[in-house]
């Protein structure tokens, strides 16, 4: 039955919903406003990276708007022309909005001109953050509490992006090294010494986006903004979180959602196609159409939090499988380095009759580099002082 029901579908799409333009981006006050301008592909537009035959990773293509021009324009007449940077990437310096004048962007290109709807930007009010652990088996939660909205009897829309950092440290360490050339045990050098902890970043890959229709006074107050697992590696010693608020549009909100839909649901038999998500951008020189929503904000709210691990109950990386090699030689041990394994334990008892017994892992324990991490410490990480 299942394999009867399996059956390869190809939609069939007119020419004007296919390679449409799709703009992100946000006009906002006294701040650097970018645009992201690429076109869209088809979903099997994708490119399968392999390490050593095995599959690493599938993404999609991501095919960018190049020599474009982009200009924000005001209703007053107010223009600010961007710059070109890569991977179609446009921006520029926009300063003090204001709130009686309506603003939208003008995308030039290939003879078309876009334009999206004039908006007047919103107020974004502040926000707080904390984290909750409810016991010692519980996950960690990040809060989020808004401030007091513009008319806390209107239903206010928010969007939020995040930016993590975390520190990581190795499962092993050791102090030795088995030399290949004189097929003995030597010390490490401080400058051989494998760094003792690096630091990894992050962010949201997902749209989050609320609403306060069901929320008392216009606000929330300690909404879960994130749920981050016990043993994630990411609050084992510190962590960092950098939260983005936005108030937007109701209509930015539904675009939203709709992409999230279409990001969740998609290949199911009722997803929308791209072309039928909700949009504010129109060709104004033909009937090409394009996916995207530019909002506009008079400000944006920040704040970061810190957790540190040690202060919480969460479980610790488990080191690697290891190897234990209870009575061996020199030309064990040098099987052992030329395979690549780091010697951490020599227990050399042949002195007194004894055998030779060593201890083997994997280096991916012993250098945080090859966890992904860097050795390099940003500056707003503790310790602050270091």
């Amino acid at each position: 039955m299942m394999t009867g029901c399996v059956e390869e579908y190809e939609a069939e799409l007119p020419d004007n919903e296919t390679h449409l333009l799709v703009v992100n981006g946000t006009i906002c006050s006294n701040t650097f406003s970018l645009f992201h301008l690429t076109w869209s592909t088809s979903l099997n537009n994708k490119k399968t990276d392999y390490v050593n035959d095995y599959l690493q990773d599938t993404y999609s293509i991501v095919d960018p708007v190049l020599n474009a021009r982009v200009t924000i324009c005001g209703s007053d007449g107010s223009e600010y022309e961007c710059t070109a940077y890569d991977s179609g990437i446009y921006g520029c310096y926009t300063p003090e909005l204001n709130s009686n004048t309506s603003y939208y962007v003008t995308i030039r290109y290939d003879n078309d001109v876009y334009q999206s709807a004039p908006e007047k930007p919103i107020r974004t009010p502040e926000l707080e953050l904390e984290y909750f652990q409810k016991d010692s088996l519980s996950n960690i939660e990040v809060l989020l509490s808004t401030g007091e909205p513009d008319d806390p009897n209107q239903t206010t829309y928010y969007t939020w992006e995040y930016a993590e950092t975390w520190e990581i440290r190795p499962t092993r360490t050791t102090s030795i090294y088995f030399d290949l050339a004189t097929q003995s045990r030597q010390y490490l050098t401080p400058a051989q010494q494998y760094p003792d902890r690096g630091w990894k970043f992050g962010n949201n890959e997902t749209i989050l986006t609320e609403s306060t229709a069901h929320y008392e006074g216009g606000k929330f107050t300690k909404y879960q903004l994130l749920n981050i697992p016990r043993d994630d590696e990411r609050i084992t010693w510190n962590y960092c979180n950098d939260v983005t608020q936005r108030a937007i549009s109701k209509a930015e909100y539904e675009y939203n959602m709709a992409c999230i839909q279409a990001g969740w649901d998609m290949g199911g038999l009722f997803s929308p196609q791209p072309s039928a998500l909700p949009t504010n951008i129109r060709c104004t020189t033909s009937s090409k159409r394009a996916i995207g929503y530019v909002g506009c904000s008079q400000n944006v709210a920040y704040k970061r939090i810190y957790i540190d691990g040690t202060q919480i109950s969460r479980e610790q990386p488990e080191p690697g499988p290891y190897i234990k090699l209870p009575d061996c030689s020199e030309y064990d041990c040098y099987k052992m380095a030329d395979r690549g394994l780091v010697l951490y334990i020599w227990d050399d008892g042949r002195m007194v009759q004894k055998p030779l017994v060593t201890y083997w892992a994997y280096p991916e324990d012993f250098d945080v580099r090859l966890r992904g991490a860097t050795t390099i410490k940003p500056e707003y990480m503790p310790p602050f002082y270091e």
